[in-house]
């Protein structure tokens, strides 16, 4: 029997698609307390993996002031949201895979 899947969705914006940002307000909780960081990068949280669906994976940890992923490779989350035709109102679906191993999948 497959073990259930641990994950939650959220809903992106167009700002969010603009400006390659990935929001988490909502999937705080599936993340380890660890990998928030602060706003510069000499503050960095413990960093987490997340497989971006199309684009591979991609190492970060998150800003908590602003509650988006760090991702300092900005073409990667451009890259990501076109691959899954993202647009105002699409869903992110993230899936926990492992404690610090992530999949993030853009949901029409």
């Amino acid at each position: 029997m497959a073990s259930p899947i641990e994950g939650k969705a959220i809903r992106i914006t167009g700002g969010n698609v603009d400006n390659n940002h990935i929001p988490i307000t909502y999937v705080k909780e599936l993340f380890p307390a660890d990998c928030f960081g602060g706003s510069s990068k000499s503050n960095s949280g413990n960093p987490v993996q997340i497989d971006l669906d199309g684009v591979g994976l991609i190492e970060t940890d998150i800003a908590s002031e602003k509650n988006i992923l760090r991702i300092r490779e900005q073409s990667a989350v451009a890259k990501f949201y076109k691959l899954g035709g993202a647009k105002d109102g699409s869903r992110v679906f993230f899936e926990r895979l492992e404690p610090r191993q992530f999949r993030a999948t853009v949901i029409k």
